[in-house]
């Protein structure tokens, strides 16, 4: 519910206990609403903010300051605003009155940060995770982390926890099953391991949590959120909703095994890195053959190619090409505008990019197209995840 958008109900007239209860929990939500975004606001802001009247939002921000929500800051007279007559109290969010928690359970990593109800990082941890670890381990290893933390800032409660998956989620928090077994390693049971440290749980893929992310940045209208690290994972957003679809596929990029001179759903990194120790082993001559093949990394290629390395340059042109694929695919079916690229691999990737512009601008139909690398760095699904916790917990409060 977007309290800003409740109609005014401080009204007069004679009202049920349930309904005064109900409307009289609605002010207060448009109190609290009204004085999130804000540093501080008097009683006179809050009342234009909100239409309520002068009495109401004196006793709600009242009842929102005994209750921990909202802090009396200094007046206006001590803050240098006021000089005359009686001084204004002024109000603002108790930024740590509750902590919301993002957790990106990776394939590889589990990380998790702590914010206060402003999204601003109070702290953050992580544990590298076997790529193969079973889905109870990874639970296990995500309690403990949750735990440290909890117990370093002295709470038993947190106010959110979102937790972004590389696998498919629906409504309900529930991936699909697939022939594998990855969705379901990937998202096992959290709600009955970490429902007892918060008020509100939530399970979100983690292409989504980017594409939230990327909202909550600014990006408007009809878009993908494209994850192109180690796989290809999309979030979609049309006209500004975010796309879910049935048991929470879409985005899932399995589709790419039927698209010719695509093949498969593996990401940019990956094929960077593996088509290089392929060519290496059959003997191509390139720079990248000093370095140690067990470590190579995609990074490598992307320097190698800026250090006009034929071979690397030849990768990442077979990188453009199918990227502009995947565009052209996503795109064309779905009405988007623009594909961002998401994630760690981001920051390089603007060579690939260019070179998929280059391949999209010979079909006309797909000009419209624009191609863009994230500015939200490899965290962006961690942003996504505290974006989303602090909109749940907004939405909720207070409680």
């Amino acid at each position: 519910m977007n309290v800003s958008s409740v109609k005014n109900f401080d009204a007069p007239g004679t009202q049920s206990a349930e309904s005064a209860s109900a409307l009289r929990r609605l002010n207060t939500q448009r109190v609290l609403d009204a004085a999130w975004d804000r540093e501080a606001v008097t009683a006179s802001e809050l009342i234009s903010l909100t239409g309520l009247t002068r009495a109401t939002v004196l006793n709600q921000a009242k009842e929102l300051v005994e209750s921990g929500w909202l802090t009396e800051a200094k007046d206006t007279r001590a803050a240098g605003a006021y000089s005359k007559g009686r001084p204004a109290l002024r109000y603002e969010l108790n930024r740590t009155h509750r902590f919301i928690a993002g957790i990106d359970a990776g394939q590889h990593r589990i990380s998790l940060t702590l914010s206060d109800l402003r999204g601003t990082e109070q702290t953050r941890t992580a544990a590298i995770l076997d790529p193969l670890a079973s889905g109870r381990h990874r639970v296990e290893i995500t309690e403990k982390l949750l735990a440290g933390v909890l117990a370093e800032f002295k709470v038993h409660k947190l106010a959110a926890v979102v937790i972004g998956v590389p696998a498919p989620v629906d409504s309900n928090g529930a991936s699909p099953d697939d022939d594998n077994g990855f969705w379901a390693s990937m998202n096992p049971e959290w709600k009955a391991a970490l429902g007892k440290y918060t008020h509100l749980l939530r399970i979100e893929n983690d292409a989504n949590l980017a594409a939230i992310a990327e909202l909550a940045d600014g990006t408007d209208g009809s878009f993908a959120s494209l994850m192109v690290g180690e796989r290809i994972g999309a979030g979609v957003v049309v006209d500004n909703h975010l796309l879910r679809g049935a048991k929470g596929l879409a985005g899932e990029m399995r589709f790419l095994a039927h698209v010719a001179g695509v093949g498969d759903a593996h990401g940019l990194g990956y094929l960077a890195r593996e088509q290089a120790k392929a060519a290496l082993s059959k003997g191509a001559s390139s720079s990248l053959a000093l370095l140690d093949s067990d470590t190579l990394r995609a990074e490598d290629v992307f320097h190698a190619a800026a250090q006009d390395d034929q071979l690397a340059q030849e990768i990442l042109e077979s990188l453009g090409a199918r990227l502009a694929r995947i565009s052209a695919v996503i795109s064309g079916f779905a009405g988007l505008e623009r594909v961002v690229l998401s994630g760690a691999m981001a920051e390089i990737l603007q060579p690939v990019v260019a070179i998929a512009q280059r391949e999209l601008a010979q079909e006309p139909a797909l000009t419209c197209v624009q191609l863009t690398t994230s500015t939200l760095g490899a965290e962006v699904a961690m942003r996504g995840a505290i974006d989303l916790g602090v909109q749940l917990v907004r939405t909720a409060a207070p409680f």
